[in-house]
């Protein structure tokens, strides 16, 4: 039933597609089968063949990973599972690579990682998804978090005395700071590109 109304689900709306978005956060093999949907292999020629049903199916898993806010790893009742996190991550990855779809399906998962809840340690992220973020091979991840970041704003009045841009350069500027001093430099330069953004 949700995925036939998907179009009409949107948090915006104050209604959510609970079950898909757990079901992302949570089985791997139906996250990379969305994006192996949507994007084309770069290990193959796509060659177009559409159909109008099959349209219908591709816009439907665009807009359902586009407003996903699940982090993979949460749990039914709410709470974070390192664990989940970590083999979900590593099994997209596996499955992924073999595809031909890493770049796509990082750049989504770092998007849906602007949703991750605190650290317990009082960190303003987990700290399980700071270090992904932060690791070597994850360049399209941070591209998709600053992404998912920067416009998460959404449509605003612009101040003519940017006093709300300048709030926000600090605001992450003190996060990249808590970033870096938690050992996550590669993350800690995306926040501050988005705290450089926010300055110009």
């Amino acid at each position: 039933i949700e995925w036939a109304y998907v179009s009409l689900l949107n948090h915006d709306r104050g209604a959510a597609p609970k079950l898909l978005e757990n079901r992302l956060a949570n089985n791997h093999d139906f996250f990379c089968e969305l994006i192996r949907l949507i994007y084309a292999s770069d290990k193959e020629e796509q060659i177009c063949k559409e159909t109008s049903g099959e349209s219908n199916v591709i816009r439907n898993a665009f807009r359902l990973l586009s407003e996903w806010k699940t982090p993979p790893g949460t749990q039914q009742d709410g709470t974070f599972s390192k664990e989940c996190f970590t083999d979900w991550l590593q099994s997209v990855k596996v499955s992924c690579s073999k595809s031909g779809h890493l770049d796509a399906a990082l750049n989504h998962i770092g998007q849906v990682l602007i949703y991750t809840l605190p650290d317990p340690d009082g960190l303003w992220i987990n700290r399980v998804v700071a270090a992904a973020l932060n690791d070597r091979d994850a360049d399209e991840m941070r591209i998709g978090f600053r992404k998912a970041k920067y416009n998460s704003r959404g449509a605003h009045w612009v101040d003519p005395t940017g006093k709300p841009e300048r709030a926000l350069a600090e605001q992450f500027r003190g996060k990249a700071e808590d970033i870096e001093n938690a050992g996550f430099q590669r993350f800690a330069i995306i926040l501050r590109e988005l705290a450089d953004d926010y300055e110009r």
